[in-house]
């Protein structure tokens, strides 16, 4: 199939690269400044030429599908000026990657006949580079039109990834999970290298990140939990507050996740329900006080 690309960044040149991998063409890629770092890197991992506007109408009218790797709020926009300038034909399958929107952000091009879908990557893109093989093992949400639901399932489980689709009304919420899983993970694991005070916090906590995450891996949840308000140790928890009152933020974090441990630990039957709610009762008044 033939496609074309808006959007070089990270997701469009790892798509673009494991699209290629299919023995697919991308025709040509759009990126509002062609000579930007973006793009030149695009342009140099895939050999896909990175186009300006003026340029790009003969290869979407050429293309079978047109993937929007744009941010989520110029999905709708870019797919009514799509709509408008008249590039799109019946049949054209476009698709969008943006995780908190559902297909619907595409209705601007259903009057031209256009297939809709969102295909979503439950996936960080940090090295582009990789290619298809950031997508094994990964799972990718889909909405949209029947046939091209299809149409991406194909793909993705040639990538060695698991396709899984949901109902539109459930994106926000699953985005929120991913953002949580993906960006707050980095934004925590900022925080606790910060409050360490070690010379190299990140580099000396890592090894305990990957065994939590190992451990999320073999035993699940809540299996995996440890540390002390899993084993119901006050006191060190109370030292631990104590300990992170001149950093608001520090504090904020620890309370607010300190309430999600304690139900983890309570689902594990670490704690008793007296426990729990000491617990509770702790860090809400923590968070009150802020």
């Amino acid at each position: 199939m033939k496609f074309v690309v808006l959007g070089p960044g990270r997701m469009g040149t790892a798509l673009t690269l494991a699209l290629t991998s299919l023995g697919h063409s991308v025709l040509a890629a759009h990126g509002r400044v062609p000579d930007s770092r973006a793009s030149q890197q695009y342009q140099s991992l895939t050999g896909v030429p990175v186009i300006g506007w003026e340029a790009l109408a003969p290869y979407v009218r050429e293309a079978d599908v047109v993937l929007l790797t744009v941010p989520d709020k110029a999905v709708t926009v870019m797919a009514e000026t799509l709509a408008d300038e008249g590039w799109i034909d019946n049949g054209t399958v476009m698709i969008h990657t943006a995780g908190s929107l559902s297909a619907a952000a595409l209705q601007p091009v259903e009057s031209r006949g256009a297939l809709r879908l969102c295909m979503h990557p439950l996936q960080t893109i940090a090295d582009p580079a990789k290619g298809a093989s950031l997508f094994q093992g990964v799972y990718f949400t889909l909405d949209g039109d029947d046939d091209a639901v299809l149409l991406a399932q194909q793909w993705i489980e040639a990538w060695g990834g698991i396709p899984l689709s949901i109902r539109p009304d459930q994106r926000p919420a699953y985005h929120a999970a991913a953002a949580l899983a993906s960006n707050a993970v980095v934004a925590l694991a900022s925080v606790a290298a910060q409050v360490s005070g070690l010379p190299d916090g990140l580099k000396a906590l890592l090894p305990l990140l990957h065994g939590a995450v190992d451990n999320l891996d073999k035993l699940g949840l809540p299996t995996a939990l440890t540390g002390p308000v899993e084993r119901g140790d006050l006191s060190t928890v109370n030292a631990h507050l104590s300990a992170l009152q001149h950093n608001p933020t520090a504090l904020s974090v620890y309370a607010a996740l300190g309430k999600a441990t304690a139900d983890v630990a309570r689902s594990k039957e670490s704690l008793s329900q007296q426990q729990w709610e000491d617990f509770q009762q702790l860090f809400t008044s923590v968070l009150g006080g802020m």
